[in-house]
């Protein structure tokens, strides 16, 4: 069980990729600099899914092109499609910044 701080809504954090496709180990690699420069160490659980492994968990989630971020936080859930290069859009839509 993480641990939250007191006050902080915590984020969970889902990501969809496909093997060892470039954009998804980018997605990935993307993901773990925003959870680590953003969001307050504590506050967020990462998964991450490999639909060559679970297709079934991506479409329980209505995920259908990879790489695709799923986040519930504060603000409710969000889907974020793509590599996640654009750092300053990836923060303003989980609202990691407010």
């Amino acid at each position: 069980m993480t641990k939250v701080a007191p006050g902080k809504a915590p984020y969970r954090l889902t990501l969809f990729v496909v093997g060892k496709d470039a954009n998804s180990i980018l997605a990935q690699e993307n993901l773990r600099h925003i959870s680590a420069e953003y969001l307050n160490r504590g506050t967020c659980t990462i998964t991450i899914v490999d639909v060559l492994e679970d297709f079934q968990a991506a479409l329980d989630n209505d995920v259908y092109v990879t790489p695709t971020l799923l986040v519930d936080g504060p603000r409710g859930r969000s889907t974020i499609i793509g590599n996640l290069s654009d750092v300053d859009r990836i923060v303003l839509t989980i609202g990691a910044g407010a």
